[in-house]
């Protein structure tokens, strides 16, 4: 059974007949039928056992399936060089049930991307809409925001300087305000398992330095309330319990949806990154989604102890990334001062466009 569906999913896959190749293969099996006496040398043997409309499907198969030949240059002499056609590209697409399919799907497109070239002086730029909650000064969101704010960015490259326009006026600054830094991105591996690995360690060395840096902050606060050298390194071990691994895969997702929202990044990049989000632990596909310009998407998700729920969204058709959410999806104590209400979105965010461009304040034409 498993392998009638798989060939239920592959013919589903393909494209429709075009209405010439429905007429040619039509014509052809009607000659075989009258007995059509063609020289032997170009004469079509029929397939028996195919319909009419397997035998149109044969010969879009045999249309689709043909490359678009490019030019390469070997040692100062052109050499043709085979190229998948954009049907070939469909046909390799498989339809997307599960987070892999979807990484799959968009590593497929990014291979057929060219090699990029930006250059460490070059600039990102990234458009955004965001949603005013409660970490902007408003409330947390139920539903559609009332307030958004639109910003454009630009980053350079090596992340030695940012830009912003404010008040109609752009606005250089040297260094970067940004978690995850641009030469961190791009050094990142393209092979999506390599890809997590580089993020859980960073993610475990983060973790770490915040750690130690609590712990001595717990134990100096707790010498001060006269507690000996040992009472206080042990008071503080306890009140700073370890990461779980539930936090820890949340935290790797978390970092990677960053990296994508504040950056223009290489296509076979994005698609590593997906990948990678794939492999991580108690991550999910949804196959219907709307972002924040109410873009039709499909969606990445995790959920955290089964009350938090992070999620990118998805371009279905390009593989783009769309924004990012985080909304809690059952009631949850956080600690004596705050309850999380089912339904609240912390945050909420939609990219509009990112590319490279070769100044600040520079956009893409």
């Amino acid at each position: 059974m498993e392998e009638l569906q798989e060939l239920r999913r592959y013919h589903d896959a393909l494209p429709g007949a075009a209405p010439e190749s429905i007429g040619a293969a039509r014509s052809r099996l009607a000659g075989h039928m009258r007995g059509s006496r063609r020289p032997r040398a170009r004469r079509i043997r029929p397939v028996w056992g195919l319909s009419l409309a397997g035998a149109a499907a044969a010969a879009l198969l045999a249309v689709a399936t043909t490359v678009v030949p490019g030019v390469t240059r070997e040692k100062g002499v052109e050499v043709p060089q085979a190229r998948p056609s954009a049907a070939v590209t469909e046909l390799r697409l498989r339809p997307v049930a599960n987070a892999q399919d979807l990484a799959d799907n968009a590593a497929v497109l990014a291979s057929d991307e060219p090699e990029w070239s930006a250059g460490p002086t070059q600039w990102g730029y990234v458009k955004s809409l965001r949603a005013q909650t409660r970490v902007d000064g408003g409330q947390w969101l139920r539903g559609m925001p009332a307030v958004t704010n639109t910003r454009e960015q630009w980053r350079q490259l090596n992340d030695k300087a940012f830009a912003t326009v404010e008040k109609g006026k752009l606005e250089i600054s040297k260094g970067s305000e940004f978690e995850v830094a641009y030469p961190y991105l791009l050094a990142l591996p393209t092979d999506a398992d390599q890809l997590l690995a580089r993020i859980y360690e960073t993610v475990d060395t983060e973790n770490a330095r915040h750690h130690s840096s609590s712990l001595r902050s717990a134990e100096e606060r707790a010498e001060a309330r006269g507690k000996t050298p040992e009472e206080a390194k042990r008071l503080a071990e306890e009140s700073l319990p370890r990461l779980t691994s539930v936090q820890r895969d949340r935290w790797a997702f978390q970092l990677i949806a960053m990296g994508m929202g504040d950056a223009a990044l290489p296509p076979r990049l994005r698609a590593a990154m997906y990948g990678a989000m794939a492999k991580i632990p108690g991550v999910r596909y949804e196959a219907k989604s709307s972002d924040l310009l109410k873009r039709r998407g499909i969606t990445l998700y995790h959920v955290l102890d089964g009350y938090l729920r992070d999620e990118i969204f998805i371009n279905p058709k390009t593989y783009e990334y769309l924004g990012y959410r985080t909304i809690v999806v059952k009631d949850h104590d956080d600690g004596p001062f705050d309850t999380m209400k089912k339904g609240e979105i912390h945050n909420w965010d939609a990219l509009i466009k990112a590319a490279v461009v070769d100044k600040a304040g520079q956009r893409p034409g």
